[in-house]
This record gives structure tokens, sequence and C-alpha cells, in this order.
């Protein structure tokens, strides 16, 4: 098979062949780096439904536990009878559609909609751009990520030095997307989203499929640089706390 028919086959959503065989211990299964923001969004909703599940580590280098995929990018998410469901906004459809459907499917609910797609196009390249904004901050972030995933000391050490000089430059062309400075731009953003937080959450008394999908991008925030904008929003800082409350995950 070429590149080009792989690319094809590589595709988001539920797939059409089952791979019952990577369920781990019995339990729907999510690959997944640790510190990765779209994970977290599934671990999130997870959480809060309190359902119990396997999560394998997969390697941020070689990726060598999902060599078995096509897709090769976390999260990967395989139900009990196999189901593979690949990208974090259909694995949060297809969790509550399995579930309580607690919230609308994806194109029922044009708010719903745009704020999801906003976690992924604005939001999660708006936190790039603060995160990685020069060398040291890259570093600093990278020792953490290489600390809490699954790298091998040497795979860390060549990640944590030669990454955060990628990483910045990543950060910069992130920053090129937006008029304003990184840090100006992230609390613009946030200005932005508090606009859709319609009483407690975006799906107002109940968490929806937004509010799982924002707070996993800001989630891989916590303890990064910026994360003080996140916690001094007005709106966005008690939003934040009360989706960590909902879901258990701190």
């Amino acid at each position: 098979m070429n590149s080009e028919e792989e690319e094809k086959k590589a595709t988001s959503g539920i797939q059409d062949t089952k791979v019952p065989e990577r369920v781990v211990d019995g339990l729907p299964t999510m690959y997944c780096f640790e510190t990765c923001p779209f994970c977290f969004k599934v671990k999130a909703l997870l959480g809060s439904r309190g359902m119990e599940y396997s999560k394998v580590e997969v390697d941020p280098t070689f990726k060598t536990q999902l060599k078995w995929s096509e897709w090769g990018k976390v999260p990967v998410f395989v139900d009990l009878d196999g189901t593979q469901v690949n990208d974090s906004n259909h694995i949060l459809h297809y969790i509550d559609s399995n579930g309580p459907a607690l919230f609308p499917r994806m194109g029922d609910d044009p708010e719903q909609d745009r704020w999801m797609d906003f976690s992924n196009s604005v939001l999660g390249k708006s936190i790039v751009a603060v995160i990685y904004t020069s060398y040291r901050t890259s570093v600093q972030a990278l020792d953490y990520v290489t600390r809490v995933d699954n790298f091998s000391f040497g795979s860390r050490l060549i990640n944590k030095w030669l990454g955060g000089l990628i990483m910045r430059m990543v950060g910069k062309s992130r920053a090129k997307m937006f008029d304003l400075p990184p840090r100006e731009n992230l609390q613009h953003q946030l200005d932005i989203m508090s606009e859709g937080i319609q009483g407690d959450f975006f799906g107002k008394e109940e968490p929806n499929g937004a509010d799982f999908a924002n707070f996993g991008i800001l989630r891989s925030m916590q303890g990064l640089n910026g994360f003080d904008i996140v916690e001094s929003h007005n709106v966005v800082s008690g939003w934040y706390t009360r989706m960590q409350q909902h879901s258990g995950v701190f």
C-alpha cells in the first residue's frame, strides 16, 4: 500500500474494521499520551461518567503501541466490541451516544459544534503559542512532559533540549496565526470563549461536548507557562474549576 492509499484509509471517526485484540483487561481502552490536550478531553468525559477504562501510554517518540493503527495519532479509543474511534471530538460523541446521550450529536447543534471546533482550531493553537513563547519556556514545558509521559531517559534528554528548539519554532508559527502577541491573544480568545458559557457550562446546567473539548485543551496547560491567564480570567477560571469537579480530572 502506498502512502497516498494509507492517507485515504486513515480517517477520523468510527472505523469500519473492529480491533477487539486491542482491548486491554476487558475494558474500553484509550491509547494516549499522559499530557496530550486531546486525550484530556476524553479523560474528562470518562471521568464525568464514572466509566472504568484501560489506558495504554503510547511512547511519544516511536509510537510503538500504535503501530497497529494507520491513524497513528492519539487519542485512539477502542470499545469493548473492538470498535475503533479516532480523533478526540469524534470520541466524545461516540462515548456519549453509547451512554446517557446528554449532549447533541455532531451537526445537530451549531453552537456546540462551533465551540468544539474552536477547541482545536483556535484554543489549542493559542496555548501552544504561549507555552512555547521562548526557548526557556519550551525547555521547561518539555522537561515536564518528558517526565510525565512515557519517555526513556535518553529520549527524554533529546526531546527536552532538541525538542525545546523545535517547539519554540512551532510556537512562533502558531503565534503568527493571530494578530495579537501570544499572552494577549490567549486572553482575547478566553474572552471570546466565555461568550459561549451560558450558565455554569457551555451546556448551561450540565456540560456538553464543548465543555469537555475546551477543558481538555486548557487542562494540558496547567502548571505550564501562561496558565495564570486561565486562573485569573473572571469567567473561565470559575468554569474551569467546575469542570475539574465534574470530571474528577484535577
